[in-house]
């Protein structure tokens, strides 16, 4: 895990231009401009819950409430979706198994890579959801006290599939592998053997990156309610793009040193565990 950090580091480094550049275009630029043109579905406002309104009543609003979001908002999210799909197989792009690539020659890989990538999404999220439903809703009609804990496993099981397809991306951008089940395939013999060190490696990552955001984002939000008017929603906007690109800059060149780890010739992608 060392050395996928210090390799996750210097790739950050030695290309900061070309990822930055990238990044900028296709994760910060959409979500800002979402931020910008339609305030009322980046900056909504929670629904008042009543004074002492029972669970189920509260459940029922807040459910009402991300229908209404979602409803409005599900074509902008899925244009900043697709965008940030073509932006995550650039930035790999950038690294392929062999040689070097321009950023003309990443993006045009991120073109082609994209709609491979959100297969690969799309097959897992259909099929989580069709294994969990049905299991875990065939566990619940037999005893309600059986259901619980199958579901709670049944989610340990796709947390463990998530981490198993987490180099999916890098086998699309790096290995330039545009068939979708192969790529799967590829990513989950790759992490045999490393998941839980890849699951502890990444739930670390994420909670240090989301406490420094959180600390940095009271301060900035502190400072923009204090200002006010346009500039607050304009700043508060540049400020939660920002952190979307730089968290998904330095996650991405962390999935990138693991894959080289693991791909390369003289790596332990099959069995060993990576140091």
């Amino acid at each position: 895990m060392g050395k996928a950090w210090n390799d996750a580091t210097a790739l950050l480094t030695d290309n900061f231009g070309l990822i930055a550049t990238i990044l900028a275009l296709y994760y910060f630029l959409p979500s800002f401009a979402i931020a910008l043109l339609f305030p009322e579905i980046s900056n909504a406002a929670p629904p008042e819950i009543p004074a002492g309104a029972d669970p189920e009543t509260t459940l029922a609003i807040m459910s009402g409430f991300f229908e209404e979001q979602y409803a409005r908002s599900w074509p902008f999210l899925l244009v900043v979706s697709l965008a940030q799909y073509v932006g995550t197989v650039s930035v790999l792009a950038l690294f392929p198994d062999r040689g070097s690539a321009t950023v003309g020659d990443a993006l045009k890989s991120g073109l082609r890579g994209a709609l491979p990538f959100l297969a690969t999404q799309l097959i897992f999220v259909i099929g989580a959801s069709v294994a969990v439903g049905l299991i875990g809703g065939l566990s619940i009609a037999i005893s309600p006290f059986l259901g619980i804990p199958v579901i709670m496993l049944m989610m340990v099981g796709v947390a463990y599939v998530a981490v198993k397809l987490t180099l999916v991306p890098a086998v699309i951008g790096m290995q330039g592998e545009l068939n979708p089940i192969k790529a799967m395939k590829k990513s989950w013999r790759l992490t045999k053997g490393n998941s839980i060190l890849i699951f502890i490696f990444l739930l670390v990552l994420f909670i240090t990156m989301g406490l420094i955001a959180l600390v940095v984002s009271m301060l900035v939000t502190t400072a923009f309610a204090v200002i006010g008017g346009t500039v607050a929603q304009i700043g508060g906007g540049f400020f939660e793009s920002l952190v979307n690109a730089v968290t998904g800059g330095v996650i991405l060149v962390v999935v990138a040193a693991i894959y080289r780890q693991l791909a390369s010739p003289g790596g332990t992608g099959d069995l060993e565990v990576f140091d």
